[in-house]
C-alpha cells in the first residue's frame, strides 16, 4: 500500500511521526510481528461480516413483517430511509477502518533504553507509556487461541501498585488497561523481550536502585576485641589492683 493511499488518513488523525530513538548501545527497539497485522485484518473482517449480517437480518425482518407493524402510514418509508442510511454509513466506514487496521501494525513502538521502557501505540487513540526498570515487579507472556494460530504473543509488564486489572482481557482493549501495566502486543519473540527486561530490572536493583531480587545474607558481627579495647581493659585492671592493694595496706596499719 502506497504512502499516498493512507497519507490523508494520517493527516486527518494527526498521527505524530515516529518517536525519537535515543542513542546508546543499550537501546533496543522491538516491533510487532507481521502476523499481528494479519490478525488485526482478520478481526476487522469478522466485525464487518457481523455488521452485514445484522443489516440484512433487519432488512428481511422489516420486509417480511417479522417485527410488529408500527401503526403509522409512513412506517415503511421510515424503515427504508433508516436502513439506507445504515448501509451508507457502513460503506463509508469500511475503507477508513480497513486502513486503521492495516496501519496499526506500523505504528506500534516498543523502545527499551538503559533505564526505562517506552511504549507507543494507536492511531485513533494514541497511547504512550514510560516505565522505569526499578519499578517493574512482574513480566508475563500471554497468548490466546487466535494468537497461537498466528504464532504471536503479548508481553505484559506490571509495576508496583497495579493490584490486578478487572477490565476486559481482549488484546485490543488498550484503553482499559491500568496505569501500572503495559503490553508488547503481537510480538513473535516474547521470551527475548521478557529476558531483556528482567536482565535490566536485576541490573538496576543490584545497583541499589531498587529492592534486590537475591539479597545477600548479612555478615555476622565480629566478636574479636580491638587492640584499643584491650589496652583500656588492661589499664582498668591495673587501677583496680592498685586500689585493692591500697585498701589492704590501710587495713593493716589501723589498730
Amino acid at each position: 500500500m502506497s504512502d499516498a493511499s493512507h497519507g490523508w488518513l494520517l493527516r486527518l488523525l494527526k498521527v505524530p511521526p515516529a518517536p525519537h530513538i535515543p542513542e546508546g548501545a543499550a537501546v533496543r527497539v522491538f516491533r510487532s510481528a507481521p502476523s499481528h497485522r494479519h490478525l488485526q485484518l482478520l478481526r476487522w473482517g469478522l466485525r464487518q461480516f457481523g455488521v452485514i449480517v445484522g443489516l440484512l437480518f433487519t432488512w428481511i425482518a422489516v420486509k417480511n413483517r417479522f417485527v410488529p407493524h408500527i401503526p403509522y402510514q409512513y412506517a415503511d418509508t421510515v424503515f427504508f430511509v433508516v436502513e439506507l442510511f445504515a448501509w451508507l454509513a457502513f460503506a463509508v466506514q469500511v475503507p477508513i477502518t480497513f486502513l486503521v487496521a492495516w496501519l496499526d501494525y506500523e505504528y506500534r513502538w516498543y523502545i527499551l533504553s538503559d533505564r526505562s521502557l517506552r511504549i507507543r501505540e494507536g492511531l485513533v487513540s494514541l497511547q504512550e507509556k514510560t516505565m522505569t526498570f526499578a519499578n517493574i515487579q512482574q513480566v508475563s507472556i500471554r497468548q490466546n487461541p487466535l494468537q497461537r494460530l498466528f504464532g504471536i504473543s503479548d508481553v505484559k509488564v506490571e509495576t508496583a501498585g497495579g493490584g490486578g486489572s478487572s477490565g476486559p482481557k481482549d488484546v485490543d482493549a488498550a484503553a482499559h488497561e491500568g496505569l501500572h501495566e503495559a503490553h508488547f502486543r503481537g510480538v513473535d519473540n516474547p521470551e527475548e523481550i521478557r529476558d531483556v527486561i528482567m536482565a535490566r530490572v536485576r541490573m538496576h536493583r543490584d545497583a541499589g536502585l531498587g529492592e534486590p531480587l537475591h539479597p545477600e545474607p548479612a555478615l555476622p558481627l565480629s566478636t574479636a576485641p580491638s587492640a584499643e579495647t584491650l589496652g583500656a581493659a588492661k589499664e582498668l585492671l591495673g587501677e583496680m589492683r592498685a586500689l585493692r592493694s591500697a585498701l589492704a595496706a590501710k587495713g593493716r596499719v589501723e589498730p
